[in-house]
């Protein structure tokens, strides 16, 4: 019994042709698919469609580490906040703000200052402890800002902070390292709008390691 020739018909003429021919005996027209015919191309296009599915596994774990809600919206991560008393630990440091009162005159009997006409002082005690096995620097303690419901943050007085920290005989420190287990007191003093502090709602942020807002009103 004869064995069957394995043909096919050609894809442009139609005519029965060889089923391993590459080109049709009859018009001459290409028997290879089109990705045997454009290998570059072919490549091209799938290096693009690899970096789209990259991208969009890249796109899918930022939206989950992100947190995403059920309409589909990314949710941001919610700030914490403190309150006076409440103990915010770092990696090196134990804070607390201790206490923020509002004051019409800071200082000794014999330096005493007052706030500018329209003015009120308000004055912010806070300690911090280093928890760390190795001396905090100078640079790395923290500092505080007051900042009023509308984010502008406002420094402290120096004059009149230096003033206070004699008047509460403070044991702050000035460009010296805080070493392991030391607990200091500081203190800042704010000079501020005395109508838009009772009006307003304000916060403290401390620097630190990053940033931390304690709310004082």
């Amino acid at each position: 019994m004869a064995e069957e020739k394995n043909t096919k018909k050609c894809a442009k003429c139609k005519e029965e042709i060889a089923g391993d021919a590459k080109k049709c005996k009859h018009c001459g027209a290409d028997q290879r698919n089109w990705f045997i015919r454009h290998k570059i191309l072919t490549g091209i296009f799938g290096l693009i469609v690899l970096g789209i599915i990259i991208g969009a596994a890249n796109s899918g774990s930022n939206n989950q580490s992100a947190g995403v809600n059920k309409t589909g919206t990314a949710t941001q991560k919610q700030e914490v906040k403190y309150k006076v008393g409440d103990v915010i630990k770092t990696d090196k440091l134990e804070i607390t703000v201790t206490k923020a009162e509002e004051r019409d005159s800071v200082g000794s009997d014999y330096f005493k200052k007052s706030p500018s006409q329209g003015g009120t002082f308000l004055a912010v005690q806070y300690n911090y402890k280093n928890i760390s096995s190795n001396p905090v620097s100078s640079f790395d303690q923290p500092t505080v800002k007051l900042v009023d419901s509308k984010g502008t943050q406002y420094d402290s007085d120096a004059g009149i902070t230096a003033d206070y920290a004699t008047e509460l005989n403070l044991d702050t420190k000035i460009l010296s390292d805080l070493n392991p287990g030391i607990t200091v007191n500081n203190a800042e003093v704010f000079e501020i709008s005395k109508t838009q502090y009772a009006e307003g709602s304000w916060d403290l942020i401390v620097h630190a390691d990053k940033d931390y807002r304690v709310t004082i009103k």
